[in-house]
């Protein structure tokens, strides 16, 4: 890493990509596969923020062609209806591509999808709804959809913990896809990103921005105190819910406009019976928002919550009046399922950076992934993003890759990209954790040696996935600790810091306690 920052001094790059989410880590994949010279910086780790948070889930579309109320809704408001048409082709076009290029990140889940004679819509309106979204999407996985009436449903998981039972009028049964894993397909993106030439830093922060002779002057330092200055011809701000801030870092009579609002969401995770395993449910909660109970492995996670925040946003974990709201929305959803604080297993929380409207309070929700263009207000070569969609990375990529050669051209020639990222030869090395063989021990110290882990949770999390799987045991986590020492010079102190600043990170960010558990 040292090496990487001291080479980058003085240079002039294409692209600066300030942000080293997914949005970020793609689109510097792209752009570096395009010709364009490019510089990824992120002030923390790689995929730590909202993309390790995102709900997991490959939408069929299907939810976007819902009216608000009524089908009236649409007929008074036909761009309503438009928006909700285009995000539904979009995210059925973006499932395919995704279950086509990334099928060892992408599962199949079962969702279950009720509707109740108090419901805003019929079931004949859904079915249509499929077929318009077989047509306009030209959807090449299947949906296999059922709907199923309030009699042959009731044996499905789920059924019977519902609220009103006796309002029931079908259950329709549909399958969307799942991310098992959004940070390493992040961390594939970055490690092919950089084969194709780009340099990409974590734990580096952008300082401070100024224009200069046409070009940007990006201050960069890390967290070692080596500082750097750098210059590029476009500048991508790819913050997130920083994005705000990093605009305003540029000195300018009139800083931007405000391009986002925060909006807090948190999930948990619980033990159903068996029975329920790969199949989940999905409905509407008291103040109009989803609520979502679905399969991770042998857990379900619940949630999420929907809440502007205005908090710490270098410190977003769960709260008490979190978790209390997501048991009442639960309970009032699906009676049956008595949720309370002792079946919780594990939680998260997260930000997203929804797209500001001064006339909703909690952003405008479509369209997704708005690239906006900060020249006409000052900023020429300037882009940001808002409301990035994790299942819509490379579309967005390739995005910013046809704007970017709007105003610049690459300094270099076009080569392939791969969706799979970086590996080694077959790795022989015993697991890690017998419960998960997959992972083993010479894939923690990859995680150092070739993919810029620098702590336990960059190791355990966003590298090898293991902590979102298996309650890790303090021993297992010092002997992670014991076995990348000697790469990052850690002594017996540093490892013992280190085990306990993880074990206080699973307690604080992610309520892990005492309970084994597995997912």
């Amino acid at each position: 890493m040292a090496q990487s920052f001291d080479s980058i001094r003085d240079r002039v790059f294409d692209v600066v990509v300030i942000g080293g989410g997914i949005t970020g880590a793609s689109s510097a994949q792209h752009l570096a596969a395009a010709g364009f010279s490019v510089l990824l910086v992120e002030k923390g780790d790689f995929a730590s923020a909202a993309s390790s948070r995102s709900s997991r889930l490959l939408h069929s579309g299907l939810r976007y062609l819902a009216p608000p109320k009524s089908l009236w809704d649409f007929v008074k408001k036909p761009s309503a209806f438009l928006a909700g048409a285009s995000t539904a082709r979009k995210s059925s076009m973006v499932g395919d591509e995704l279950a086509r290029t990334l099928p060892h990140a992408v599962r199949t889940t079962r969702l279950l999808l009720p509707i109740f004679k108090t419901s805003t819509f019929r079931g004949w309106q859904v079915d249509l709804g499929v077929l318009f979204l077989k047509l306009i999407g030209r959807r090449k996985t299947p949906l296999n959809y059922v709907r199923r009436s309030s009699d042959t449903a009731r044996g499905l998981p789920f059924v019977q913990w519902l609220r009103q039972g006796n309002q029931l009028e079908s259950v329709v049964e549909i399958d969307d896809h799942q991310f098992h894993w959004p940070e390493r397909i992040c961390i594939d993106c970055i490690m092919d990103a950089e084969r194709l030439g780009a340099v990409a830093l974590n734990y580096t922060a952008a300082e401070g921005v100024t224009r200069e002779d046409d070009l940007w002057r990006v201050e960069i330092a890390n967290r070692d105190g080596d500082r750097a200055s750098v210059t590029a011809k476009v500048l991508l701000n790819f913050t997130g819910v920083w994005t705000d801030r990093t605009n305003a870092m540029v000195p300018a009579g009139k800083p931007p406009k405000r391009q986002i609002v925060g909006v807090k969401g948190v999930s948990i995770a619980v033990q159903l019976p068996e029975r329920f395993e790969g199949v989940g449910i999905a409905g509407i909660n008291s103040e109009g928002d989803a609520i979502m109970c679905v399969p991770w492995g042998k857990l379900h996670y619940i949630g999420p919550t929907e809440t502007v925040y205005e908090g710490d946003i270098e410190d977003v974990k769960p709260e008490d009046e979190d978790i209390d709201e997501l048991i009442h929305e639960i309970n009032l959803f699906m009676p049956g399922i008595d949720m309370d604080r002792s079946r919780i297993l594990h939680a998260w929380a997260g930000v997203r950076p929804i797209t500001y409207d001064p006339s909703r309070a909690k952003g405008r929700r479509m369209p997704f992934s708005v690239l906006h263009d900060l020249g006409p207000e000052g900023f020429p070569n300037m882009l940001t993003l808002t409301w990035a969609a994790f299942m819509s990375h490379q579309p967005t990529a390739r995005r910013v890759v046809n704007a970017v050669r709007k105003r610049i051209r690459p300094s270099g020639p076009p080569r392939p990209l791969r969706h799979d990222g970086a590996r080694d030869a077959a790795d022989s090395s015993p697991p890690f954790i017998e419960s998960r063989p997959e992972v083993t021990r010479a894939q923690i110290i990859r995680s150092v040696e070739k993919e810029y882990a620098r702590d336990l949770v960059g190791i355990l999390y966003r590298r090898t996935g293991l902590g979102w799987y298996v309650r890790i045991p303090e021993d297992k986590v010092r002997e992670a600790a014991e076995l990348v020492a000697p790469i990052l010079g850690w002594d017996k102190d540093d490892i013992d810091r280190e085990v306990d600043k993880y074990m206080a990170y699973v307690r604080d960010q992610h309520l892990i306690g005492d309970t084994d558990w597995a997912a």
